[in-house]
């Protein structure tokens, strides 16, 4: 592991699909890049992507993983295993990087913070995400459950508009609140109404595993929901504390604010993937890293130039 105060081009803080793609084409620029990895990636939750390109038979979020690993490790790209702790601005230029009682500084930082998942009020959510008993993303999977009866936990705005998405794949659509008040405008509860959606308010006694992703909810004294396709729709949490903290602009439900070339207003940081607002897919989380890394890449030429034209150079 790296010791005492090192001074990088980059650091990527986030080791998902975005970070790792970050890191990889910066140390192809020949960039000195190192990746703080907190081990918590949703992506790793992904039991099997089937709409990621150039995988025909699917793949694991875990596999993925292990194979972007190995090919920063071939190129030497070390990953240290700490969450960070705090991210201040140089006095100078750049940013110092705290984790673990360590100190890194690096002139430009890359966060691939990612987000988490509301997770619903069922014992060992994570795992039912893992077995792909519980879903979150419909454009990932709607095409698998195509015809399937669907329940979606929700009472929000946001459930009534996964319902309508899902609405392409499958008519056999319920929304449980689990026992909240549904709490949409009369315009989305009408059109709920209006396409076949049910609304089921009791609360869930208890959720068990079938075949084929389907799951069974015991509800409250009402009849059981059998072999049904398990959405949660309880919205995110972006882990943007390091953004806001050093200045950046933060958007719709606390995601990172960045241009079109990844950077933020706060010169040197860049943010990727789900934390930047946008289509939460694994290409385009990679799409973001590719692009961070060439405007970090371009930023400092610039500023080698510069240094090379400044009077008394060299």
């Amino acid at each position: 592991m790296t010791s005492g105060f090192v001074e990088l081009d980059a650091l990527v803080i986030g080791a998902g699909p975005g970070g790792m793609t970050a890191a990889l084409y910066l140390k192809r620029l020949n960039r000195r890049v190192v990746v703080l990895d907190s081990g918590c990636s949703r992506a790793l939750l992904i039991p099997l992507s089937r709409n990621h390109p150039a995988f025909p038979e699917g793949i694991a979020g875990a596999e993925l993983f292990r194979r972007m690993r190995k090919q920063l490790r071939n190129l030497d790209i070390e990953i240290v295993a700490e969450a960070v702790s705090q991210v201040r601005r140089s006095a100078s230029s750049g940013f110092i990087v705290e984790f673990a009682g360590r100190s890194m500084m690096a002139e430009n930082v890359v966060l691939a913070t990612g987000v988490e998942d509301t997770l619903p009020p069922i014992d060992q959510a994570n795992d039912l995400t893992r077995s792909g008993h519980l879903r979150f993303c419909p454009i990932c999977d709607g095409y698998e459950i195509s015809g399937r009866p669907v329940v979606i936990i929700g009472a929000t705005e946001h459930a009534a508009s996964e319902a309508r998405f899902l609405g392409s794949f499958t008519n056999k659509i319920t929304i449980a609140t689990l026992g909240e008040r549904m709490n949409v405008t009369e315009a989305t509860m009408a059109r709920l109404v209006d396409v076949g959606v049910a609304i089921r308010c009791e609360k869930l006694i208890h959720c068990s595993r079938r075949e084929n992703g389907a799951v069974d909810l015991v509800m409250e004294a009402s009849a059981t929901l059998e072999g049904v396709v398990l959405y949660s729709a309880l919205g995110i949490r972006p882990r943007s504390q390091l953004a806001e903290q050093l200045g950046a602009d933060l958007e719709d439900e606390m995601r990172i604010k960045v241009d079109a070339h990844q950077a933020t207003r706060v010169p040197g940081l860049y943010a990727v993937g789900d934390v930047v607002t946008g289509l939460n897919q694994l290409g385009v989380s990679m799409a973001h890293g590719e692009i961070a890394a060439i405007a970090v890449h371009n930023r400092l030429r610039r500023m080698e130039e510069s240094r090379h034209l400044a009077p008394g150079w060299g």
